[in-house]
């Protein structure tokens, strides 16, 4: 997994789960691939959030127009897309990961959202 994904899972789980994990250093190039995963799968309320959590942490070097650009895009918190999220982190990761219980309950949203989409 790379470090602009563990930073994506440390903002998320900083404002889910309530742990405040240090940042990685990211490049402003790397902060702007993070904003641009953000927009992809809709978690900018989560994301958003995070970096509020992290507000005088040391490696949240980010420009005052990216951090504003990322406050945009709290437009609310959508646990399906955050599910959407968790099983592409979990498929591109190794097959030790991809039988967790987390990953099994977004495959089986997934899935069943395809499936309520094909009906309609």
């Amino acid at each position: 997994m790379d470090v602009i994904q563990r930073n994506i899972e440390r903002l998320i789980n900083s404002d889910i789960q309530g742990k405040k994990e240090p940042l990685e250093p990211l490049s402003q190039w790397k902060w702007k691939r993070l904003y641009q995963i953000t927009r992809e799968y809709a978690i900018g309320g989560y994301i958003a959030d995070g970096l509020r959590r992290h507000e005088g942490d040391f490696f949240r070097q980010l420009s005052p127009a990216l951090l504003e650009q990322f406050m945009a895009l709290d437009n609310g918190k959508n646990p399906e897309a955050l599910d959407r999220y968790m099983l592409h982190v979990t498929r591109s990761r190794g097959w030790r990961y991809r039988l967790s219980q987390q990953s099994l309950k977004a495959y089986f949203s997934d899935f069943f959202f395809r499936i309520k989409n094909i009906e309609e």
